[in-house]
């Protein structure tokens, strides 16, 4: 089955393209990880982003993550975004 990982971001103006950066970040290093199925980026024009990786397993998932973590793990999301960032990870039915 499926994995997904979801990540909503509520970025400050001023700090909206560094958001946009290390989401991007992420995705391209997920590109290179086994069993990413897809990845990108929405913006859902009220100012959230939101981030989305479609993993074929959650063994996947967890593999890649030292590898994404590395790249933007030291990001500072608590003072780039108005909130904290809102995480959902689970299968995809």
């Amino acid at each position: 089955m499926s994995y997904a990982v979801v990540s909503v971001h509520s970025p400050k103006p001023d700090h909206r393209a560094a958001v946009i950066d290390s989401m991007s970040r992420y995705s391209r290093v997920a590109r290179e990880q086994p069993g990413l199925m897809w990845t990108g980026i929405v913006d859902d024009d009220t100012g959230r982003l939101v981030g989305i990786a479609v993993w074929d397993s959650l063994d996947s998932a967890v593999a890649a993550r030292p590898a994404l973590m590395a790249e933007v793990g030291d990001d500072p999301f608590t003072d780039w975004d108005e909130h904290p960032i809102d995480s959902l990870r689970g299968p995809v039915l």
